[in-house]
């Protein structure tokens, strides 16, 4: 069986990563570039405070491809971080964020202590495992690098190479394109509805990882089949699926 993971939220910890993140990025910088490492981390604080803001606007996402919404946001975000700390923005900002970013996620450990083990297990059992994240290629292969998961799964799906959001059915048909033809649909886990509902709309069985018990479960939606509260317990239910036998 083939069985799809999300990224953040799911492997890995954003709770962990922004602050590790911030302190390595600040380092990186100043001594590259000069200034002191708290001058960079200020000057991203605000870069990061714009960011959010932007593209939560609706109007952000209006008549531009998910792609060059995020391409365009994450080298303004650069150049943002350069200005902040009085020093002149890269030639290319967008492939210096993204260097940036793979070089300095590389760095850190933010997987959930269930992640390793549960992936190991599956592939012990025979299944392929798979990433599907709306993040970029640079974020996702460098934070699973920096916690030692990369060399881990059969495959990662990203927005960026498959040039659309998770919240749209068209990303989870690309996803199945990219899978090829199964005699079972495949399994995923992630901790958004958003997300499990269009994945569900094109025949993906959805598992929702619920870590803090945030959803209750007579108001659970019915493309929900069932709902997880840690990685632990997934490669029994995989097991115990019908139809369950590896890919």
């Amino acid at each position: 069986m083939d069985v799809l993971l999300d990224l953040w939220g799911v492997l890995l910890d954003s709770d962990r990563m922004m602050p590790a993140y911030r302190a390595r990025i600040a380092i990186l910088l100043a001594a590259r570039h000069g200034g002191s490492p708290e001058t960079w981390a200020r000057a991203h604080d605000l870069a990061s405070g714009w960011y959010a803001a932007h593209l939560n606007l609706p109007a952000t996402w209006e008549r531009r491809t998910w792609l060059e919404v995020v391409d365009s946001a994450d080298a303004e975000h650069l150049i943002r971080v350069f200005r902040g700390a009085g020093v002149e923005p890269p030639q290319d900002p967008l492939a210096a964020a993204r260097s940036l970013e793979r070089e300095a996620m590389s760095g850190i450990d933010a997987a959930f202590p269930d992640a390793r083990p549960a992936v190991a297990r599956l592939k012990r059992m025979g299944h392929r495992v798979f990433v599907a994240t709306n993040a970029t290629e640079s974020n996702a292969r460098g934070s699973l690098a920096g916690s030692n998961l990369l060399g881990a799964f059969d495959g990662i799906f990203t927005g960026e190479r498959l040039v659309t959001g998770k919240a749209t059915p068209s990303y989870w048909r690309a996803v199945r394109r990219n899978l090829g033809d199964a005699p079972t649909p495949p399994t995923l886990v992630d901790d958004r509805l958003d997300y499990l509902e269009p994945a569900a709309s094109v025949g993906i069985v959805a598992l929702l990882l619920d870590r803090n018990g945030a959803h209750r479960p007579e108001a659970m939606p019915t493309f929900v089949r069932a709902t997880l509260r840690n990685l632990a317990g997934l490669p029994h239910w995989v097991e115990a699926r019908p139809g369950s036998t590896p890919a």
